[in-house]
């Protein structure tokens, strides 16, 4: 296999309490647009053709902060008003959204309608890589 193999994440399946406020979500929010929709699921893609799968569960199952698996997916803007947009639209739905700048990287947090964590960071990794891993992922 060579050094870089061109493997990447292209999509993810989150399960939800209730899509229809979900699917609203995340098309206000990071302005997806809805691809397919039936009564239980949804496939939404994102402005830069991710895929976000979403499947209504009535599990009643929560997972807590510090369980095994992913905990949160981050998304990253190309510019500052693009952030400052998506940080207005995500306050419309979690007055609690908070903003904080550390190592030249503005991150964005709040939650989505099933308390899922959002991240948003400016600049992306693309613009500004990471030298050091910030308190919030320990």
């Amino acid at each position: 296999m060579s050094e870089q193999s061109g493997v990447r994440a292209t999509s993810w399946l989150m399960h939800v309490s209730q899509l229809a406020p979900s699917v609203k979500f995340y098309c206000d929010v990071l302005g997806c647009r809805v691809s397919v929709q039936d009564d239980q699921a949804a496939l939404l893609i994102a402005p830069d053709g991710f895929q976000i799968y979403l499947h209504e569960s009535h599990t009643g199952a929560r997972r807590r902060v510090g369980d095994v698996g992913v905990e949160f997916v981050m998304w990253a803007t190309e510019t500052v008003e693009e952030l400052d947009q998506i940080t207005a639209r995500l306050r419309a739905y979690d007055p609690s959204t908070c903003t904080q700048t550390v190592n030249g990287i503005t991150f964005v947090d709040g939650v989505d309608p099933d308390e899922i964590r959002i991240l948003i960071a400016h600049p992306s990794p693309h613009d500004l890589p990471r030298t050091v891993i910030a308190s919030r992922f320990r």
